[in-house]
């Protein structure tokens, strides 16, 4: 028999809403093509299923079954977003190209940011 706690139903609750309140983003996505932050979507989504694995560990498990609910729907946001994006400008691509291309252009920002804060980095400690 699973025991449950109050702690377990209040947190249950909350991400039962959270999942909720995306459901309108995820029929703007469905239905009118919007497009989200792919990265921010799915770095919600694994995170939310990190939380679930939280959870179960803890013995939460209902909770666990709620993140990961919200978690899947952070998972439908990615994916159907970059599908919107792909059907919109690259008709001709596949799914998995338009995201190793986003990927790439994610990655090179990245190294952009950190190159030029590691370089403001160096001009602070070469002027004082």
């Amino acid at each position: 028999m699973i025991k449950t706690s109050w702690q377990d139903f209040a947190i249950t609750g909350i991400t039962i809403l959270f999942a909720v309140m995306l459901l309108p983003q995820l029929r703007d996505v469905l239905s009118r093509g919007v497009v989200l932050n792919f990265f921010s979507a799915l770095a919600t989504s694994l995170l939310g299923y990190s939380m679930a694995l939280v959870f179960a560990t803890l013995g939460l498990w209902i909770s666990a079954v709620g993140q990961s609910l919200v978690a899947s729907v952070w998972m439908l946001l990615a994916c159907f977003s970059l599908r919107n994006v792909r059907n919109r400008m690259f008709p001709e691509e596949t799914l998995l190209s338009v995201a190793l291309d986003f990927f790439s252009v994610w990655v090179r920002g990245v190294a952009f940011i950190v190159s030029g804060s590691v370089k403001e980095i160096f001009s602070r400690i070469s002027r004082e």
